[in-house]
């Protein structure tokens, strides 16, 4: 029986793991995930480890360096190229730079908050960005504290901030139900930045291309930002999965992950049938496959969802 294949995908996970590429998880958490898969065959141990060994992982470095980017493209990429064009492309970084921490101290990044767990996710992405330096402390506000500075006219961009869009549902209820307090009356978060003058932003490090193009038909009035998008070639189980070599091997591999699933009574596609294998430092969406994230007295977790009690 040849084992390369599968001592590769060892080695290579060993680097991950070393070098923090896959921080917030260990060697026992992998290990401990692994011990669901017995009495295996060879094909489908090497099912396992390719699924493994094609997660999309973005590590604590990724994250800090997708919000520079995202902030940046979010403020300032449109504005200072319209200056470096009447500059002649002249401007010196330092001027650029200037012109980008103006545009920073107009703005307030608000955390998009998920009512069911509303410590996480989108409160992490805040704390990084002022842990980073890449806007300061006082930029960092709770919707409640941003109606008073867009009353006296300190910010003209209110941008809410948020980790990651699989199906959009959280941005919906967020800009659609979300109420806050004005002198009395119950203003929506649109009417609060028309009302005040300030362009209303939402910025999420990564999402799912149909559902970021779905978000931005269906508010216009909100300039949505998605650094780094993924579509169905990331999906698992898609047409166009990029993980498996052919048809065969997917049809096997689903059939595979389905049964185990189904055994162990836990879903096989996550949060409205998506099956990305997508983790983030320390955290994983829902819409990520569930056997990465479920756990029962049948099946261990690879990694623990902050906002999940499963």
């Amino acid at each position: 029986m040849n084992d390369l294949y599968i001592n590769k995908c060892k080695s290579f996970i060993d680097f991950m793991l070393s070098q923090q590429q896959w921080s917030g998880i260990t060697k026992a958490d992998v290990d401990s995930w692994l011990s669901n898969f017995k009495g295996l065959s060879h094909k489908e141990q090497e099912l396992v480890y390719k699924l493994l060994t094609n997660i999309i992982y973005f590590s604590e470095n990724d994250i800090a360096d997708t919000l520079k980017i995202g902030v940046y493209n979010c403020l300032s990429y449109s504005d200072i190229l319209e200056k470096q064009k009447a500059a002649n492309f002249s401007m010196s970084t330092h001027a650029i730079k200037n012109a980008h921490n103006a545009n920073v101290n107009r703005s307030c990044f608000v955390p998009l908050l998920d009512s069911d767990a509303p410590h996480e996710s989108a409160n992490n992405v805040c704390r990084i960005l002022v842990q980073q330096g890449i806007i300061p402390a006082e930029k960092s506000k709770f919707l409640n504290q941003v109606h008073k500075l867009l009353k006296l006219g300190q910010i003209d961009n209110l941008i809410i901030v948020d980790d990651c869009v699989g199906s959009g549902d959280q941005l919906r209820n967020f800009w659609e139900e979300t109420r806050i307090d004005d002198g009395g009356n119950q203003i929506s978060i649109k009417g609060l930045c028309q009302k005040y003058g300030a362009t209303a932003n939402y910025l999420t490090l990564f999402g799912y291309n149909k559902s970021i193009g779905e978000l931005r038909n269906e508010f216009p009035d909100l300039n949505i930002f998605c650094v780094r998008e993924l579509s169905d070639q990331h999906r698992v189980f898609s047409d166009s999965s990029y993980i498996w070599k052919d048809d065969m091997e997917k049809a096997e591999a689903f059939d595979m992950f389905n049964n185990l699933a189904k055994n162990a009574g836990i879903p096989l596609y996550g949060y409205r049938n998506l099956d990305f294998a997508f983790i983030m430092h320390k955290t994983i969406p829902d819409w990520s496959l569930p056997i990465f994230w479920k756990q029962n007295s049948d099946w261990k977790l690879l990694l623990r969802r902050k906002n999940s009690n499963d």
